[in-house]
């Protein structure tokens, strides 16, 4: 086990030395001051809004970078960094629950890139938090509840248990895995360990701790910042009786295990809202109990089990994610672990309504252009950008010779008018001896009427001009 997250972790060291792009004062300037590794539905967004009212603090307008969890893979280093360009002048970080889910090979890795990093930790009671990421899994339709069609009410409770039991939301409430790996890396006193429970309690002091721990003025006057508002509320309903008993079941001993580990590391005690998931029920028998491996909670260190768990999330339904604006006439998103190229005129949040033949078509047209990593996308951009270029060039290129010839013929014509040839001449001299010819055959007749006292009758042509008929 040990011997796979070392391998692991020199494969992503490795990778990191290979990014070509990544300056070295990116490295010592843009580096993220603390990272939020709280899970999921532990408050790490009531945490970044309330971080983002602190002039000292700064926190990226997309609080979850993902990038050690995920985007590493499709990312250089260089574009981590640069969410954090804003923030050069003040402490910055971000809050990605993903982070307590990561193994300890890429714990290292970020120690190697990151070793003064804080670390914020949040933990919420074990059955509460379940529940809310259950509920948040089928809004979303994650984990086991991908493809559901079932409205709220008609879920079974079957189904809430399968999803109690998921991979996903199982690994996501196992605090004392997650700060068993982090602790293993990181020292105690980069490590802020709290709970959720405050932020309904005490809000405003837990805030001043946090700040404390930052290196930031804890006094800072919090009377505009979000402290009592509830960000991101989920979907209401109740935990039933009976699946708050088969969670319990679940998570109890875990909890168990949990609360002695505080107790000896941290010198912390659970808040009161615990007592029930670590006191023993009073019901042990329920009439559909959780089927769960005792495996379950044991794989703490196994780096391979938990990749593949945060390989879950990027499969996940998302909107398209912003990468990169206007490039050379498109705009770069992330999407179902792809890049995509989506030319300005379209909007990325079709790609989620579009069928295969539409994308097809835009694809054809050179509006879409997919790719497995930022460089591929952007080389796939560029060369339809330059064959476009190259096809606009050999058009105008016709067309300059087009018109060169047609001047040319021009001015052959021009130059033959006036060269006026011997049969120009000769036309032009044929036609006024005619005219004049013309003129004195009727001149002539006109004469000879007069002088015989005969005029002419209404409509009779002269002679000249019938001859000229």
């Amino acid at each position: 086990m040990e011997g796979d997250a070392v391998a692991l972790d020199r494969e992503c060291l490795f990778w990191c030395l290979q990014q070509p792009e990544v300056p070295h004062h990116l490295l010592t300037s843009l580096c993220p001051d603390f990272l939020v590794i709280s899970p999921p539905k532990t408050g790490s967004t009531w945490l970044a809004a309330n971080f983002r009212c602190h002039p000292q603090l700064f926190v990226p307008s997309t609080k979850e970078c993902r990038y050690f969890s995920s985007f590493f893979k499709w990312f250089d280093l260089s574009w981590y960094l640069n969410h954090f360009d804003p923030g050069t002048d003040r402490v910055k970080g971000e809050a990605s629950p993903s982070y307590a889910l990561l193994p300890v090979g890429r714990i290292r890795l970020i120690r190697r890139l990151l070793p003064q990093v804080k670390l914020i930790f949040l933990m919420r009671e074990p059955v509460g938090r379940a529940w809310s990421h259950a509920k948040h899994n089928y809004r979303y339709r994650e984990a086991s509840f991908a493809g559901c069609t079932a409205p709220f009410d008609a879920v079974t409770d079957d189904q809430w248990r399968e999803n109690f039991t998921h991979d996903w939301p199982l690994a996501s409430g196992d605090y004392l895995g997650q700060l068993l790996r982090w602790r293993s890396v990181f020292p105690r006193a980069q490590l802020y360990v709290g709970f959720y429970e405050s932020i309904a309690r005490q809000p405003e002091l837990l805030l001043r701790d946090l700040f404390r721990f930052l290196g930031v003025n804890p006094e800072v006057d919090l009377s505009s910042f979000p402290v009592r508002e509830k960000i991101l509320t989920g979907l209401p309903g109740k935990l039933t009786p009976s699946l708050e008993r088969s969670l319990h079941q679940l998570l109890h001993n875990r909890t168990l295990q949990l609360a002695s580990f505080l107790r000896e590391h941290f010198n912390l005690e659970a808040p009161p809202e615990w007592r029930g998931t670590l006191e023993s029920s009073g019901e042990k028998e329920d009439h559909a109990p959780v089927s769960v491996s005792p495996e379950a909670f044991r794989r703490e260190f196994d780096d391979g089990y938990l990749a593949r768990v945060l390989e879950q999330e990027e499969r996940f339904p998302a909107a398209p994610r912003p990468v990169l604006a206007e490039y050379r006439g498109y705009n770069i998103v992330f999407h179902r672990r792809r890049l995509v190229a989506v030319e300005h005129s379209l909007d990325p949040a079709c790609l989620d309504s579009w069928g295969p033949a539409e994308v097809q078509r835009h694809q054809d047209r050179g509006s879409l252009f997919f790719g497995l990593s930022l460089a591929e996308v952007k080389d796939r951009v560029n060369r339809h950008v330059f064959e476009r270029f190259q096809a606009v060039l050999r058009t105008t290129e016709a067309l300059s010779a087009n018109l060169h010839q047609a001047h040319e013929r021009i001015a052959s014509i021009e130059h033959a008018l006036r060269q006026r040839p011997w049969y120009i001449s000769a036309l032009r001299f044929i036609r006024n001896t005619w005219r004049r010819f013309r003129a004195a055959l009727s001149a002539d007749a006109s004469g000879q009427a007069v002088q015989q006292g005969n005029a002419p009758q209404p409509g009779a042509a002269p002679i000249g001009e019938a001859i000229a008929k």
